[in-house]
């Protein structure tokens, strides 16, 4: 089985998917493949943006790069043409493993849909927060401006549209209070899987 876990930007997403992990689950962590997509693809990246989102040790500069990218939608069109066939092959591989072992797999992903996940997936949960709830974690997370969160939103306003019109069982886990709250809400979602 394959559940495709996707939110917004500090909706809880990740938090909801560290509450998963036991023997049961399998949790593919799609933003992290991302960064070593980034990795394997660092000269296409240098090619098409430049090399001031190149680091002083060789790396890609995620920083200088997002800067770019999340402030011209064609620019971040380009990189996801470059990263995103490489992280779905991965993630996909990393799925198949998992459900031969007998586990259940979690593809979590912010852009599970535009990726094109959802046709793998089993079902699908979404979780979501209020803006302000997630523009406080976002600063106190990464330290992101009131605009740069703003823009990094409005990047994801797509996320979660098409959920519910895919055919598959959707579960909305509303993340707008503590830990104790989704943790609740984590062990509900267990009994109705």
């Amino acid at each position: 089985m394959i559940v495709g876990l996707t939110g917004k930007i500090c909706a809880g997403k990740d938090t909801f998917a560290s509450m998963l992990l036991s023997d049961r689950f399998a949790v593919i962590d799609v933003d992290g493949l991302g960064h070593k997509a980034l990795e394997q693809n660092r000269e296409r990246i240098r090619e098409s943006f430049g090399d001031e989102v190149i680091a002083s040790d060789g790396s890609v500069d995620r920083k200088a790069l997002g800067c770019i990218v999340f402030s011209d939608p064609h620019k971040l069109d380009i990189l996801n043409g470059i990263t995103h066939p490489w992280m779905v092959e991965e993630a996909l591989s990393e799925a198949r493993k998992a459900e031969a072992e007998g586990r259940i797999a979690v593809i979590n992903a912010a852009l599970l849909e535009s990726m094109g996940f959802v046709r793998f997936c089993d079902s699908l949960v979404l979780v979501t927060a209020p803006y302000e709830i997630r523009e406080k974690r976002a600063a106190e997370r990464s330290g992101l401006s009131p605009e740069e969160f703003r823009k990094r939103s409005e990047a994801q306003k797509e996320i979660g549209l098409s959920l519910f019109s895919s055919g598959r069982k959707v579960v909305t886990i509303i993340n707008d209070s503590d830990k104790d709250s989704l943790s609740r809400q984590v062990s509900f979602y267990y009994d109705t899987i």
